[in-house]
C-alpha cells in the first residue's frame, strides 16, 4: 500500500475526493489538449522514422528501375551514432564511483566527511542497487545522437521504496507547439505516454494508487517510428495479441485550478486514453512534513532533457539525423546507381536482341559449354541479326562524388582516423593527442551538455533522498585501495547545502586520448631534469600510465608508496635504510637537526659495501638529502663547511649512476 502519513502528501491521490462530473470535465480537457499537441508533431515523427530506417539500413529505393535492383545502404548515420555512444559510455562510467558531492559556502571538516558519504551513497544507489541505471544510460547515449533529444524521469517509487529513473523517448513526451527555444521546466503542459498492461493498472487500483483500471488501447494507428522499429525487429502483431493489448496511459504534468481561486496550480493528472477516465491526480509542488505547501507552490520538475546539440529555433535538440540524414540518403542513392550500373555492365552486356530471320528458333537461346547449335542462316546473317547491349559501367564522377560526400559526412560527424584506431603513420604521443583533441571538439562539447543534464537529474535524486530515504541506511562499496567498505548514511546528511555532480572529464573522451596524455606526462617527467629524479612524480606518472592502458592489479606491478611526506626521522642510519628500499623514501631535513653528524653518516654509508646496492633513484634521493643538510649547516654557521663536507663526496660505482630505464 502507498504510505499514508502526512509527509507523503506528494503521493496522495486527490482524484479519490473529487466528484465524478469534475473528473470527467478534467479528463476531457486533458485528452483534448493532448490530441491537439500530438497532432502538431506528425511531420516531426515522420522525419524521425526516416532516420530510424537509415540507422537500421532499411532505407529502400522509392522507384527502383527494375525488380531486384540494388537496395544497399552506407552506414554513415549508424557509424556516427555508434561511435559516439561507445566513447561516451566508457567516459561516463569508468567505474562504480561516478558521483561526488560538493559543499556550498564555507567548507568544514564535517562537510567534507558528509560530502564523501553522500557521493559514495548516490554512486551505490545508481551503480549497484539499481540494476537498470547503466543499461538505461547506454540506450540513452545511442538515442541522443540519432534523434537529437532524449529525456529521463526521476521520481520516488513507493512500491519499490526507492528512487527510480526511467528513460523517456522523445516521441513519448508530448509538448505543445511553440515558437523559438524553450526550456523544459518553462513548459506548463507536458504529457508522458506510458504503455502499461491491464493487469498492472488493476494492481495499482488495488493498492489505491489508481481509482480505476485501464482499458486496452485499440483506437489508433501505430506511429511511423513504431512501424520502423517493428519492421527492423521482424515483428508483427498477431490476432492473439489483440486480446492482450496494453493500455495507453497519459501522465500529464499541467496546471489546474482545483480550489476555484482563479489561479491554476501544478498537478500531475494520470488518465487512461481508451476509456477517457482519470486514474490519479497528485500535487506537483513541494510540501513540508505536515503536508503544507512550501513557498509559492513552485512546480517540481521530474523530467530532464538530454539534447545532443541545442536547437536555437525550437525545443527538441539537433542530432546526427538532422546533420547527416540527407547526406546519407544521397549517398545511398548514388551507391545504388553505381551498383546498378555495374550490374548492367556485368550482366546486361550479355543480353540483347535476335532477329527471327536468323533461324535460331523461338524463345530464349541457351548454350552449354562445348556445344554448338545448328542454324539455317550464314555466319554473316548471324552477325547482322544479333544486337548486344553495351552498357558502359559506373560513372567515375559518381564514384568520386560518393567519396566526397562520405568525407564531408565523416567530417561533420567528427570521426577522424585517430579516433577509429586506423592511423597508418607512427607519430609522437603529443602529436596523437593533438589530433585526437582536434577531432573531439564536437564530442567534448556534446559530453559537457550531457553532463549538465546529468547534474540536473542527480539534483532530483538528492532532493528525493532528502525527502524519502530512511533516517539511516547501510550500504557496502568496493574501494580499490581499501577493499570492501561497510558504510552508513543518515537522512541528516542530505541537507540543502550540497551540489552533486558526475566525476567525469568531458575533455577525456577516448581511451586513445587518455593513453596519449599519460604517455606525454611520463615522457615529460622522465626527461625533465628538474623532476626526473623525484620518486613521487615518477610514481604518479607511472600509475597514471598503467591506469590508462587498463592494467589490472597495478599494486603488484607498482607497489604503493606509503606516504608522500614521510614522518620526521633524526637517525641518519634509519634514513640510509630508506635509500636501500625498492621505492626509496627519505624524511625531510629540519633546522634543529645535527647536520654535520648526518653528513658524516651519509659519507660513511656511501663508503660501505652497501653502497653498491643503492638504486640510481635511491642514490639521487640520498645525495639530495645530503645537500639539504649542507645548506642548513652553511646557513647556521655562515662559514666554510668542515673538511668532511668540503671534500669531494665518495666515488660511486659508475653502474649506480646509470639512467633510469
Amino acid at each position: 500500500m502507498i504510505p499514508s502519513d502526512a509527509s507523503s502528501a506528494e503521493l496522495a491521490n486527490l482524484a479519490q475526493s473529487l466528484p465524478e462530473d469534475e473528473l470527467k470535465k478534467i479528463a476531457d480537457q486533458c485528452i483534448r489538449e493532448f490530441d491537439d499537441d500530438d497532432a502538431t508533431r506528425k511531420p516531426w515523427l515522420q522525419m524521425h522514422a526516416e532516420w530510424m530506417k537509415l540507422f537500421y539500413q532499411d532505407d529502400k529505393p522509392k522507384n527502383p528501375p527494375w525488380q531486384g535492383a540494388s537496395s544497399e545502404s552506407l552506414p554513415l548515420l549508424a557509424e556516427a551514432c555508434v561511435q559516439f555512444q561507445a566513447r561516451a559510455y566508457r567516459n561516463l562510467f569508468p567505474n562504480e564511483h561516478v558521483i561526488k558531492a560538493m559543499p556550498e559556502g564555507e567548507v568544514t571538516n564535517d562537510k567534507k566527511e558528509r560530502a564523501n558519504r553522500v557521493g559514495k551513497h548516490i554512486s551505490w544507489q545508481l551503480m549497484v542497487r539499481d540494476k537498470r541505471y547503466k543499461s538505461d544510460k547506454d540506450a540513452l547515449l545511442l538515442s541522443v545522437p540519432l534523434h537529437g533529444s532524449f529525456f529521463t524521469k526521476t521520481y520516488y517509487d513507493p512500491f519499490l521504496g526507492r528512487n527510480r529513473t526511467d528513460n523517456v523517448r522523445a516521441e513519448d513526451l508530448v509538448v505543445p507547439y511553440g515558437v523559438g527555444p524553450r526550456e523544459l521546466e518553462d513548459i506548463e503542459r507536458k504529457t508522458h505516454i506510458i504503455w502499461m498492461s491491464v493487469n498492472q493498472t488493476r494492481s495499482l487500483k488495488a493498492s489505491g494508487y489508481f481509482i480505476e483500471e485501464g482499458k486496452p488501447y485499440t483506437l489508433g494507428q501505430k506511429t511511423e517510428t513504431q512501424k520502423a522499429t517493428e519492421k527492423q525487429e521482424g515483428l508483427q502483431e498477431s490476432i492473439l495479441q489483440q486480446e492482450h493489448l496494453p493500455c495507453k496511459i497519459l501522465e500529464q504534468h499541467r496546471l489546474l485550478d482545483l480550489d476555484g481561486d482563479g489561479l491554476a496550480e501544478p498537478y500531475i493528472v494520470t488518465l487512461d486514453y481508451a476509456s477517457r477516465k482519470i486514474l490519479r491526480i497528485a500535487i506537483r509542488y513541494e510540501t513540508d512534513e505536515m503536508g503544507n505547501p512550501i513557498g509559492d507552490k513552485r512546480p517540481i520538475e521530474f523530467f530532464v532533457h538530454y539534447p545532443f546539440m541545442p536547437n536555437p529555433d525550437g525545443f527538441y535538440g539537433l542530432g546526427y539525423g538532422h546533420l547527416l540524414g540527407n547526406i546519407n540518403i544521397a549517398l545511398n542513392k548514388m551507391l545504388r546507381q553505381t551498383v546498378d550500373a555495374a550490374t548492367l555492365a556485368n550482366v546486361g552486356n550479355h543480353s540483347g536482341f535476335v532477329n527471327q530471320a536468323v533461324g535460331a528458333g523461338k524463345g530464349d537461346i541457351e548454350f552449354h559449354l562445348g556445344k554448338f547449335k545448328t542454324i539455317r542462316g550464314t555466319s554473316e546473317d548471324l552477325s547482322r541479326s544479333i544486337y548486344q547491349f553495351k552498357f558502359p559501367g559506373p560513372n567515375a564522377a559518381l564514384i568520386e562524388l560518393i567519396a566526397l560526400l562520405d568525407g564531408k559526412g565523416r567530417g561533420l560527424a567528427s570521426v577522424p582516423e585517430a579516433l577509429t584506431g586506423q592511423m597508418d603513420k607512427v607519430v609522437q604521443p603529443t602529436t596523437v593527442l593533438a589530433l585526437i583533441e582536434q577531432g573531439l571538439q564536437v564530442f567534448s562539447t556534446v559530453y559537457e551538455r550531457i553532463i549538465e543534464s546529468w547534474k540536473r537529474e542527480l539534483a532530483i535524486h538528492y532532493r528525493l533522498n532528502r525527502k524519502y530515504m530512511p533516517n539511516s541506511e547501510y550500504f557496502t562499496i568496493q574501494d580499490m585501495a581499501q577493499g570492501l567498505q561497510n558504510l552508513a548514511i543518515g537522512k541528516d546528511d542530505y541537507k540543502d547545502d550540497f551540489l552533486v555532480t558526475p566525476i567525469v572529464d568531458p575533455k577525456m573522451a577516448t581511451e586513445q586520448q587518455r593513453l596519449a596524455k599519460a604517455q606525454a606526462e611520463w615522457q615529460f617527467v622522465s626527461t625533465n631534469p628538474i623532476i626526473m629524479q623525484n620518486p613521487i612524480a615518477l610514481y604518479r606518472a607511472s600509475k597514471r600510465y598503467l591506469e590508462a592502458i587498463g592494467s589490472t592489479d597495478i599494486d603488484e606491478i607498482l607497489p604503493p608508496m606509503v606516504a608522500d611526506t614521510p614522518p620526521r626521522v633524526d637517525d641518519q642510519g634509519i634514513e640510509n635504510m630508506g635509500a636501500l628500499q625498492p621505492i626509496p623514501m627519505m624524511s625531510d631535513v629540519y633546522m634543529d637537526q645535527n647536520h654535520l653528524e648526518h653528513i658524516k653518516k651519509i659519507d660513511e654509508f656511501l663508503q660501505s659495501p652497501y653502497a653498491a646496492q643503492i638504486t640510481p633513484m635511491g642514490l639521487q634521493i640520498l645525495m639530495g638529502h645530503r645537500q639539504k643538510h649542507a645548506a642548513f649547516l652553511y646557513g647556521m654557521t655562515e662559514t666554510n663547511l668542515p673538511s668532511v663536507i668540503d671534500d669531494k663526496a665518495p666515488t660511486i660505482p659508475s653502474a649506480q649512476m646509470a639512467p633510469l630505464q
